[in-house]
């Protein structure tokens, strides 16, 4: 490829802010129809007959294969299509499909969906993400980025308290929504808030492309994308194991509380939320001030050394699941998700700072098949060194052997990644 185009004109900042404020409703929104899931697996376990692999299934498998198979597609996408657009078509599809799950009678309609949420959610997180990298300068971009991790941690905070206190209401009421059981009216009803989402999209304006090169279309493309691999292998091979080893605190909190310590989710909505939303924001904005932090002492690699101590602090984190008080479980659950919550947000930021506008797209969707790939393996993973260790009541342990060895592995990629791109700051393309 040939040298960088033109000058960079980004949007005004009050239009790129009123952008962003969009676009992290929408990481808002989405994380908490998906945080739905693994608050109410239990009555919706216990309704249609569900076995803990078939949840792990659901939670990991089965979303997160849908959501990496079509990355590369919807990455291409991304790169070449109108973005704004995309999510428009995105989220109609999402409204459908939440609903579709608080409808689903058997375990079969259940994978169809979720597979319809994975083929979205790969369009719509890369999609965001591709925006704001043309809202935003480079040097305002780490803190932008965050924010948008923010609306998802947001999301699923507000997932857990929103969800566990009207799961309790709605036990306690007559049927409101055509006779739905309070999981499935709980469903419908966030599928209806997709509409609202919608009309806030339409209204987006798409932003130029910046940081153009010539030529970043066809074989060109993943061809310049090549060239990245001493940086994009490793990093992805980090967010790979941090994804494996935060999935204990993303999907099985709940089933351990009820089955550890006999709670409902009405008994522990309020707190976990609170560690859930505290955790995850303080992890995505301090990932977002660290990573500029880093970026300004030691150019562009530097970006990752968050990434790499967080990774390394989840090992010992993961011991929350074999917690024998609820005050133990609260603590190290809220520790592991600060780390669960900058991992992701510092991987965006180096994707964004390292990669030229027409490769983004496809380097943010390697992003997501890798995390995609982590969330497919590591909850049914789980359930099933469960089930060989002794069965459901081993579920606690079974998450300690698979998280702790992949929070070493993925510190230990993330340095590599940082010694895969020395390049000046200067000569960085952003």
């Amino acid at each position: 490829m040939t040298g960088l185009a033109a000058t960079p004109t980004y949007p005004p900042a009050a239009a790129a802010r009123r952008g962003l404020t969009v676009l992290v409703l929408l990481a808002f929104l989405t994380s908490m129809d998906i945080t739905l899931t693994a608050l109410l697996i239990e009555p919706m376990r216990l309704e249609l007959g569900l076995s803990d692999v078939q949840i792990g299934l659901l939670q990991g498998t089965v979303f997160g294969l849908s959501y990496g198979l079509s990355s590369l597609a919807m990455g291409w996408l991304i790169d070449r299509r109108n973005r704004v657009r995309l999510l428009l078509a995105g989220i109609v599809v999402w409204g459908l499909a939440i609903a579709g799950t608080g409808l689903a009678d058997s375990f079969g309609p259940l994978v169809a969906w979720r597979i319809a949420l994975g083929v979205v959610t790969a369009l719509l997180v890369p999609a965001g993400l591709s925006i704001i990298a043309d809202l935003f300068p480079p040097e305002r971009r780490s803190v932008a980025t965050s924010l948008f991790v923010g609306g998802q941690a947001c999301g699923q905070a507000a997932g857990i308290l929103i969800g566990g206190s009207a799961f309790d209401l709605l036990t306690r009421l007559p049927p409101v929504l055509a006779g739905l059981t309070p999981w499935r009216a709980l469903y419908v009803g966030a599928a209806a808030l997709c509409l609202v989402l919608f009309l806030l999209l339409f209204a987006l304006r798409e932003p130029d492309r910046q940081e153009k090169t010539a030529d970043g279309g066809g074989a060109a493309g993943w061809r310049e994308l090549w060239t990245h691999r001493r940086f994009l292998a490793p990093l992805l091979g980090g967010l790979l194991f941090a994804v494996v080893a935060a999935q204990g605190a993303h999907v099985w909190p709940a089933p351990l509380l009820m089955r550890n310590f006999a709670l409902t989710p009405g008994a522990f909505a309020g707190w976990l939320s609170a560690v859930t939303l505290a955790g995850l924001i303080i992890g995505a904005l301090a990932g977002g001030q660290l990573a500029e932090l880093g970026r300004r002492r030691g150019g562009r690699a530097a970006v990752l050394l968050p990434a790499a101590v967080a990774a390394l602090l989840i090992a010992p984190l993961s011991l929350f699941a074999v917690a024998t008080t609820v005050q133990m479980f609260a603590v190290l659950i809220g520790l592991a998700l600060i780390c669960a919550g900058l991992i992701p947000t510092v991987g965006a930021i180096a994707l964004t700072l390292n990669l030229p506008n027409e490769i983004r797209g496809r380097g943010i969707a390697a992003y997501v098949l890798t995390t995609a790939l982590g969330t497919a393996t590591a909850p049914a993973a789980i359930a099933l060194i469960g089930d060989l260790l002794g069965g459901e009541a081993m579920l606690g342990q079974a998450v300690v052997v698979v998280s702790a060895p992949a929070g070493l592995l993925g510190a230990a990629c993330f340095m590599l990644a940082m010694r895969g791109d020395r390049r000046p700051e200067a000569t960085a393309r952003a």
